[in-house]
């Protein structure tokens, strides 16, 4: 939940944070940018690090860094040092998510692992849903300090909570390969500005990733262990986990446009409509354990596709026509996400123990921030040189991207299957 609020709550902040500070706006902007570029390096590696020096440890580590940096971020006096300390931060930060996920996934059976799913997602969805609206309130009361200072109660509370965590396995002592680690940093960055403002970067974050990739396999201890990836469901489900960025984040991107700009909806009205979706993924997602029971996780994401893909659709129409219902393809959207984000966390992580459960998170929540991040730049870059065309364009493929996402799994679940039967026949 930490990480979930602070990643959204600084959005709200910047104008304020311009005027007092001072600097331009694409200055002032990296306060945002700064923070994710650094919680996207140390997402992966953040298991590698923590099989070394123990998950407890690094855990408590990063929850008290992030504290910290909080309290540097409210007391900075200076665009640059705010932007270092939100570097910080981000750096922090980025364990938190996947770490949580792998100790939950490691706290409970196999048959209960709907639990952890539910336990995290919850907060992954309440975190962006009151993010800015906390944001707004204590900036126009208190000043933007004050968005810093709220994590210091729940940092606080969080390592007075975490005293009495014990979790398994031991720390592996074993040496972190540093150039791999700066092949990968250097890729993610390349890759995020890349997207959002030089194209021409793309090209060397694709040479970087392939040398990141080829030493990782090669090399005796990984900075991000890729032998995961054995682990044919989890392979099938990181493949798909970029699509499932390109809808769940430019689908954000692009409905409140649509609502303000061509539906004349104040913002009020658009924040009320989409939390309708937040509300539907959010039920859905603490149900996760049950539907997991009942259902298998491969139909979980069908329905979900099903649902987001026809959200889209209703989207792209009223795009179209500038008059509709928006409440209904909120709900289906929220419902889609939510069963997607269901399906394949049971799917990928069946079979999966031990320092491997926090590996394969931060991967899964890498790309899919890295898809999310590329969505997003496609979709500005539609609505700049199309307009409401655009829109409908944008909305149209955002129907089809959901049901792709299931063809990566689909096949992956046949290998499974067939890997399997041949192991029976061996025997």
């Amino acid at each position: 939940m930490l990480q979930a609020v602070d990643g959204s709550i600084v959005n709200v902040a910047v104008p304020q944070i311009q005027n007092e500070l001072g600097g331009s706006l694409a200055t002032v902007g990296w306060v945002v940018t700064g923070y994710a570029l650094a919680s996207l390096i140390a997402m992966p590696l953040s298991a590698g690090v923590a099989a070394r020096v123990g998950v407890r440890a690094y855990f408590v580590a990063q929850v008290a860094a992030f504290t910290a940096a909080s309290v540097a971020c409210a007391s900075s006096r200076s665009a640059a040092t705010l932007i270092a300390f939100r570097v910080l931060q981000g750096f922090s930060a980025g364990g938190l998510l996947p770490l949580s996920q792998g100790i939950l996934m490691s706290l409970y059976p196999a048959e209960r692992r709907g639990t952890a799913v539910a336990l995290v997602g919850f907060a992954a969805v309440l975190g962006p849903l009151f993010g800015p609206p906390i944001g707004g309130a204590l900036t126009d009361r208190f000043g933007w300090p004050s968005i810093f200072w709220v994590n210091v109660p729940l940092g606080l509370a969080s390592l007075l909570l975490l005293r009495n965590l014990h979790v398994q396995p031991p720390p592996r002592p074993e040496g972190l390969d540093l150039r791999g680690a700066a092949l990968l940093a250097a890729a993610i960055v390349s890759l995020q500005l890349g997207v959002a403002h030089h194209a021409w970067l793309l090209a060397p974050a694709l040479l970087l990733g392939w040398l990141f990739v080829r030493r990782e396999r090669s090399v005796r201890s990984p900075a991000v262990d890729l032998s995961v990836l054995r682990y044919r469901p989890l392979a099938g489900t990181l493949a798909a986990a970029p699509l499932y960025g390109i809808g769940l984040y430019a689908s954000i991107f692009l409905i409140p446009l649509l609502f303000e700009r061509q539906l004349s909806m104040s913002a009020t009205d658009t924040g009320i409509a989409l939390a309708v979706g937040a509300v539907t993924s959010g039920v859905l997602i603490v149900c996760a354990q049950p539907l997991l029971t009942r259902f298998r996780a491969r139909s979980l994401c069908a329905a979900g596709a099903v649902l987001f893909a026809v959200a889209m659709l209703l989207l792209a129409r009223i795009a179209r026509t500038s008059s509709g219902d928006v409440y209904l393809p909120q709900a289906l959207r929220g419902a889609g996400t939510g069963l997607l984000y269901i399906g394949m966390n049971g799917f990928a992580f069946e079979g999966i123990d031990g320092h491997d459960l926090s590996t394969s998170a931060s991967l899964f929540y890498l790309l899919r921030q890295l898809g999310g991040t590329a969505g997003v730049a496609l979709a500005a870059i539609a609505l700049d040189g199309f307009g409401q065309t655009g829109m409908v364009v944008g909305l149209l493929v955002l129907a089809a991207a959901a049901p792709l996402s299931l063809v990566p799994m689909s096949a992956a679940s046949r290998r499974a299957a067939s890997g399997g039967e041949q192991a029976g026949v061996s025997a």
